[in-house]
């Protein structure tokens, strides 16, 4: 009984002993798949987080390397290292997809410009116009470089398409025209020079360079007859009415010329270029009272203008108004008293004044005569420190050398230095 009472323990701590093994077996299997998934899964992770960037990360990475290039390609750039710049700017040129830098291929070409390397230039202004074609300064310069090497039609492509993004930029319609001469395009040279004179009425050279062209075409009657068809089917076109106005003016008829410029004047008001045209169409038709209108009708839109403040000095000499002449002749003075025509028209007013007086004594000199004429001559010679009308200075002074006082004058006139007496009133 004892003996059987031990076997059945014994079973049952055997078999306990199996459960709990199995158990136990179970618990580490679970627990095992458990930290093999747990792996599976962190390793899982981890591969997705390198894969997946963080997109602020990037962009601020993206930024910096934007801007520290940026910096060090300007900083050289600025301090003529050029060889250094164009190496950090070449950077900014290929990553900058945002445009942040869009002045980089100016600054690269001009790197490449400095270093003589004009091909490598060219090359660099061409791609930066492709990405920024509305930049003007990548066409001006690419049309600089076709111009300097006779790439005439070339470099007019260029240089129109600078003036069609900065209209107002006399320099580049200068540029311009002077490549159309060079092309022998002479009717859109003559168009660009009237477009330099919009900008500028007071441009001498391109005046005188338009004036030049018209007179080469040859057929000017030709050219009236075909802008006036031009004026009768477009009355609002006010160009055809400037160019009509100066090929009458060219041509001599003042009349028609004064005609066509107030009706340009009706379409494009305070029109210097035209104004003075009329101005000075009335000084060929010796209405020297309608000239001064004009001409003084530019001063309320240019104050400053001494050339015409000296114009109308010389209509009022021409009119007999000697001190009215001479007031005009001290302002334009006054602005630049280096002024040479400023002086010269001063010692018209003084010059006119004498030849008044002698003609009213049918021609005789008087010692009080010569003073007067000694006094223009003063002026003259003032004249003639201004090297642009030094050789009309001489030409006065030429033409005084008979009327001056002579030693003897002075001699026998002792003490008198200025013209008296009712003719010379005004001078006093």
């Amino acid at each position: 009984m004892a003996m059987t009472n031990c076997l059945s323990k014994a079973k049952v701590t055997f078999l306990i002993m199996v459960v709990t093994l199995f158990a136990a077996l179970v618990v580490f299997d679970s627990s095992s798949d458990a930290l093999a998934q747990k792996k599976k899964k962190k390793k899982k992770k981890g591969k997705n987080e390198q894969e997946e960037v963080d997109p602020e990360v990037a962009r601020k990475k993206y930024m910096f390397e934007l801007a520290k290039n940026w910096s060090f390609g300007y900083e050289n750039y600025k301090n003529k290292q050029y060889d250094r710049a164009k190496k950090f700017l070449w950077v900014v040129a290929e990553i900058d997809t945002i445009n942040k830098f869009p002045k980089v291929y100016r600054y690269l070409g001009d790197s490449y410009f400095k270093l003589n390397n004009v091909d490598s230039a060219q090359v660099v202004f061409e791609l930066g116009s492709e990405r920024h074609p509305d930049d003007p300064h990548l066409h001006r310069m690419i049309g600089f470089i076709k111009a300097q090497r006779g790439e005439l039609d070339g470099a007019i492509d260029q240089y129109q398409k600078v003036v069609e993004f900065e209209p107002d930029s006399k320099d580049d319609w200068q540029q311009l025209a002077t490549l159309y001469v060079k092309a022998d395009r002479i009717d859109e040279a003559i168009a660009t020079y009237g477009k330099i004179l919009e900008l500028d009425p007071d441009d001498r050279d391109a005046q005188a360079n338009r004036s030049s062209l018209l007179g080469s075409i040859g057929d000017i009657a030709g050219m009236i007859e075909g802008k006036e068809a031009t004026r009768a089917k477009e009355p609002q076109n006010s160009q055809v009415r400037f160019e009509l106005g100066e090929l009458y003016f060219r041509e001599g008829d003042n009349g028609k010329a004064i005609e066509l410029f107030k009706e340009f004047l009706t379409l494009s008001p305070d029109d210097v270029g035209a104004i003075n045209y009329i101005a000075t169409a009335y000084v060929q038709q010796e209405q020297y009272r309608q000239a001064i209108e004009q001409y003084k009708q530019i001063l309320t839109l240019q104050p400053d203008n001494k050339e015409v403040m000296a114009k109308i000095s010389q209509s009022y000499k021409d009119l007999g108004l000697f001190s009215s002449a001479r007031v005009y002749a001290r302002k334009a003075l006054a602005i630049d008293n280096n002024y040479g025509l400023g002086w010269i028209v001063l010692g018209e007013a003084y010059e006119g004044s004498a030849e008044k007086c002698v003609d009213k004594k049918k021609g005789k000199v008087a010692f009080n005569d010569k003073l007067m004429y000694g006094r223009a001559a003063d002026q003259y010679r003032r004249a003639r420190k201004d090297p642009q009308y030094r050789q009309d200075a001489d030409r006065h002074l030429s033409f005084l050398q008979g009327v001056l006082p002579t030693k003897e004058d002075m001699f026998m006139h002792k003490g008198e230095t200025k013209p008296t007496g009712e003719c010379y009133s005004w001078s006093n």
